[in-house]
């Protein structure tokens, strides 16, 4: 029964995020790849779903939590990851830092493979790439030894290092419900109970700790593409 269950969640959640591998493999760059899942998620799914989602990006949108989010020109907080200061890896190199809302996400994922398939071009520049997310440690190596991820990635425990960013929200109570409903448990994936969630974020720090470029959506199926983020960096 259990089994059965599953099974349809899996398949609920194909209709309303997915499209067709085929689809997918064929674009070439993040920003192709999204935009053919995204075609493809408009003629499938529960319309109800779908407008559920919208009103609740666009309810979050109206928040300013975009533009009043960390931008470009102010120097990066104090916070730690990994276990140490910040501040340790920009000693060594400028940091490409970017936020990721979870494993289960397949937008994340889509990036995710992306970046890994730019990760030299990233490290020819001279810059470490470093992922965070709100998933638990358990998770992310999960993530990591299943994809062999080449940059770094690490537990931003109950969005921590997020609300510095100030792009850390709570999920929309609707939305939260769909979540479930499609089999989504972030108290799980995250061991986190108030249904928070960071906007998909990117942040280029210098190594005197100055955010020279910033990038943060409302919209949780736009990323910021590689290829355009390699041109941005010095």
């Amino acid at each position: 029964m259990e089994k059965n269950l599953l099974a349809v969640k899996s398949f609920l959640i194909l209709l309303v995020f997915v499209a067709s591998p085929l689809e997918i493999f064929a674009a070439e760059t993040l920003t192709q790849q999204l935009a053919a899942r995204k075609a493809a998620g408009a003629k499938k799914g529960n319309t109800e779903v779908k407008k559920e989602f919208k009103r609740a990006t666009d309810e979050l949108r109206k928040t300013g939590i975009e533009k009043n989010s960390l931008q470009a020109g102010v120097k990066v907080p104090d916070f730690h990851i990994g276990g140490k200061p910040f501040n340790e890896f920009l000693k060594k190199s400028p940091v490409v830092l970017k936020f990721y809302r979870g494993s289960w996400c397949p937008y994340c994922r889509l990036e995710l493979a992306a970046y890994q398939k730019e990760y030299n071009e990233f490290k020819k520049k001279g810059y470490q790439l470093i992922f965070v997310s709100p998933d638990k440690e358990m998770e992310i190596k999960k993530l990591m030894g299943k994809n062999k991820f080449s940059f770094q990635m690490y537990s931003d425990v109950n969005n921590t290092i997020a609300k510095k960013f100030g792009i850390a929200f709570k999920l929309d109570k609707k939305v939260s419900v769909i979540y479930k409903k499609f089999g989504i448990d972030l108290k799980k994936a995250q061991d986190n109970s108030n249904d928070e969630l960071p906007l998909p974020g990117t942040y280029v720090v210098q190594k005197d700790g100055m955010i020279s470029y910033a990038w943060a959506d409302a919209d949780y199926t736009n990323r910021i593409d590689p290829l355009e983020l390699l041109k941005k960096l010095k």
